[in-house]
C-alpha cells in the first residue's frame, strides 16, 4: 500500500506503514501510536502526520537503495570483472 498525503487516510494505515518501513531499515518495531488531531507519538516524540508520511517515504527510498546494492551481479557483470582482472 502506498501512503499518500490524504486527509481521509485512517491513522491505523499510517501507523502500519510506518511500522513496516521502520522494521525493514532498523530491524525492530518502533513505538508508535495515534495521539489525535493528526499527531502521532513515535518513540516518545510527538510528530505531525505530514512529517510521518515524509519519513515513511524516506525509509522506503532507503530500503530500495539497500536492496539494489545487495542484488547479486549479473552473469555479464561477473564476466566483465574477470576479463578486467586478466
Amino acid at each position: 500500500m502506498i501512503v499518500s498525503d490524504d486527509t481521509l487516510l485512517p491513522p491505523r494505515y499510517v501507523v502500519e506503514n510506518y511500522k513496516k518501513a521502520y522494521l525493514v531499515i532498523n530491524g525492530k518495531e518502533p513505538s508508535i501510536r495515534y495521539v489525535g488531531n493528526q499527531w502521532y507519538s513515535v518513540n516518545g516524540e510527538t510528530v505531525h502526520r505530514v512529517t510521518l508520511l515524509e519519513e515513511i517515504a524516506r525509509l522506503r527510498e532507503l530500503s530500495n537503495k539497500q536492496s539494489l546494492q545487495q542484488t547479486p551481479k549479473s552473469v555479464i557483470q561477473r564476466l566483465i570483472s574477470r576479463l578486467k582482472a586478466l
